[in-house]
C-alpha cells in the first residue's frame, strides 16, 4: 500500500487552488460558486481525521490565499477551524452512512463562511451579517451539499490507495 506524502499532499492541494481559483467562479449557482477546497480538506479530514485533516486545511488554505484578493491567512485559518472540526466525525459510528459526509459538508460549509466572514470583519472590512447568511452562507453550503457525492467518492478512493496510516513527513 502506498502513503500519500506532504510533498504529494501539497501538489495536490495547489491543483485544487488552481481549479477553484480558475474553474470554480464561472460555475455558480444561487449567485455562489463551489468550494472545492473545502470539499476536499472536509472529505479528507473525515476519511483520517482530526490531524490530517488541519494539515490540508491549513495548507490548502495557504494555497487558496496565495491566489485570493482576500486578506493572506483568512481561508487558511477558516479552512483549519473547519477541517478540526470535520475530523472529529472520523471516529463516528456513523462513519460510513452517506449521511455523514453530507451533513459534515454543510456544517463544515457554515464554520468556514463564518469564520472567513469574522476574520474580514476584524481586519475592518464590512459585513452585513444577516444579508450575508441568506444570499452567500446558506446557498454556499447548499451547493457544497450537491457536490459532496462527486468529491466524496474520488477522495475516499484516494484514501484507499494511499493506506490509513498517518501521512509520511
Amino acid at each position: 500500500m502506498i502513503h500519500i506524502n506532504i510533498y504529494a499532499s501539497i501538489l495536490l492541494l495547489i491543483g485544487v487552488a488552481l481549479v477553484q481559483s480558475t474553474v470554480m467562479p464561472h460555475l455558480t449557482l444561487w449567485g455562489v460558486k463551489p468550494d472545492l477546497m473545502l470539499l476536499v480538506v472536509i472529505s479528507w479530514s473525515l476519511l483520517r481525521g482530526t490531524r490530517e485533516g488541519i494539515v490540508w486545511g491549513f495548507i490548502g488554505g495557504l494555497c487558496l490565499d496565495l491566489f485570493s484578493g482576500a486578506p493572506f491567512g483568512s481561508s487558511a485559518l477558516a479552512l483549519l477551524i473547519a477541517s478540526f472540526f470535520s475530523g472529529l466525525g472520523q471516529a463516528t459510528v456513523f462513519h460510513t452512512h452517506v449521511i455523514l459526509p453530507l451533513a459534515t459538508v454543510f456544517l463544515a460549509s457554515l464554520i468556514y463562511d463564518f469564520t472567513f466572514l469574522l476574520v474580514l470583519k476584524v481586519l475592518g472590512w464590512p459585513v452585513v451579517w444577516l444579508d450575508s447568511f441568506i444570499r452567500l452562507v446558506l446557498p454556499a453550503s447548499l451547493f457544497n451539499v450537491l457536490l459532496t457525492p462527486l468529491v466524496y467518492p474520488a477522495i475516499r478512493w484516494l484514501h484507499r490507495k494511499t493506506g490509513k496510516k498517518e501521512m509520511e513527513w
